[in-house]
């Protein structure tokens, strides 16, 4: 796609596998496509699509967009510190309460495998409930570790699979493997089995009490539960993965994050081990860690913005140029190109600079700049307009908790700190946050508080 940019400009259009989709890279046009009438450019269609190919869910009258506004109020505003001090306590029995982990003997592990697991887990026990209502119990804790773990490993199977499935390349042997896999969770993601769970989310029997009233029979809304758990656990893991990496591969960045997340227990005179939970003003008081995010996010989040165009319209550029769209074509954004990597909005942007998105004084950075006009689009791992994630407040949230409690608890440090940051898996391009092509051996142990 970079190289069709050179060739071609901002804008073309290629025929893959018999469509023809036009690839849109200029930033300062996207919103003429992110606020477009549903009516011309619609997801929903292709969302259809992925439903049924990877978790082979179908939905009578599916609208995402009707869907995401009935749901985005489970997941903010008022339900936002629940679900944030939940994910608290259910971080510390992942990290804490597992007596493999939580050792003062160090321990070598993959720290794609150690962030995955543990956000993906304290993540599922947090939305789709616990074994027991008292979190602190160690009955339920250790309740809580067992199904949890097992819900992640077979789930991790199924993520090995499900980029091919969306492309419809599965092999026989894959295909067999993934019915078997997708059949087990289901089992484990029944909606029986998850009626009989505590403290279960507002969000949980809201997207129940959805199905529902859509007509959906119980095996559908079982298999639209596995489909809900990949779309609100698959990227905050490995977040937490190159968050990790680029701290302990970046010492500066490293001490920089510490240095304030230590200083703002120190001025409040707390202790994380002593805390029930951690505010959100504490949450919203990190514009170093926030820097550190955003420029991680915007290294490895390469989302594909894509539109299916219901009718013959046409496209106006921010430079006033005007492209004919064809009704049953596909219109596709691709952020991660540009803005993200983009040298000319930002320099060396292959480069990790933890406070690339701060300014002098300490304050977040916004104004970013191409072709000497301002962008409102500098950043979009969160997506942008009517599609934008309804769960990144949460999503922020959880992977500062997580972060917090491992830096606050453990001494982490890469076994080779001279090895390369891995390549990323080029299946994951278009479906969120990248994944590593190998993991990273590191090595941890509980600190003496």
């Amino acid at each position: 796609m970079t190289d069709m940019r050179k060739k071609h400009g901002d804008i073309y259009t290629v025929q893959a596998a018999g469509k023809f989709v036009t690839v849109l890279l200029d930033p300062h046009s996207y919103e003429a496509v992110l606020w477009e009438s549903r009516s011309k450019l619609d997801f929903g269609q292709y969302a259809r699509i992925l439903m049924d190919r990877m978790f082979e869910v179908k939905l009578p009258d599916y609208d995402p967009n009707a869907e995401k506004v009935m749901m985005r109020m489970t997941l903010q505003n008022k339900n936002l510190p629940t679900l944030t001090k939940a994910m608290f306590f259910n971080l510390r029995t992942i990290l804490l309460s597992d007596p493999d982990r939580a050792s003062q003997q160090w321990k070598e592990e993959g720290l794609f495998h150690l962030s995955y697991s543990t956000m993906f887990r304290a993540g599922f026990l947090t939305l789709y409930g616990n074994e027991g209502k008292d979190y602190e119990d160690s009955r339920n804790q250790a309740k809580d570790l067992a199904f949890s773990l097992e819900i992640y490993t077979e789930f991790y199977k199924l993520d090995r699979l499900l980029m091919k499935a969306a492309r419809s390349i599965l092999s026989a042997a894959e295909k067999k493997e993934i019915n078997s896999l997708r059949k087990h969770l289901w089992k484990l993601l029944s909606v029986k089995r998850l009626d009989c769970r505590a403290n279960r989310s507002v969000w949980l029997d809201s997207y129940k009490q959805h199905l529902v009233d859509l007509g959906v029979d119980e095996n559908m809304q079982t298999r639209a539960m596995l489909l809900q758990l990949w779309s609100t656990q698959s990227n905050a893991g490995p977040a937490v993965f190159w968050l990790l990496l680029f701290l302990l591969k970046y010492p500066s960045a490293m001490a920089a994050v510490q240095g304030e997340m230590e200083g703002i227990f120190r001025s409040r005179r707390q202790k994380i081990g002593q805390m029930h939970g951690i505010s959100q003003e504490i949450l919203d008081c990190t514009p170093i860690f926030d820097s550190a995010l955003n420029e991680m996010l915007r290294l490895t989040a390469a989302p594909f913005i894509t539109r299916e165009v219901l009718q013959d319209m046409c496209l106006r550029l921010a430079d006033g140029r005007e492209y004919s769209l064809r009704k049953g074509d596909r219109l596709c954004l691709f952020p991660f190109i540009s803005p993200q990597m983009d040298p000319e909005i930002y320099e060396e942007p292959e480069k990790f600079r933890y406070d690339r998105f701060l300014n002098s004084d300490g304050t977040e950075k916004t104004d970013f700049y191409k072709g000497g006009k301002s962008l409102k689009y500098y950043s979009m791992p969160w997506g942008a307009g009517i599609n934008v994630c309804i769960g990144k407040f949460l999503a922020v949230n959880s992977i500062k908790q997580c972060v917090f409690l491992l830096l606050s608890y453990f001494d982490l440090e890469l076994k080779d700190p001279k090895a390369a940051i891995p390549a990323f898996d080029k299946e994951r391009y278009g479906f969120g946050m990248l994944q590593p092509e190998k993991d990273v051996i590191i090595r941890y142990k509980l600190k003496a508080q």
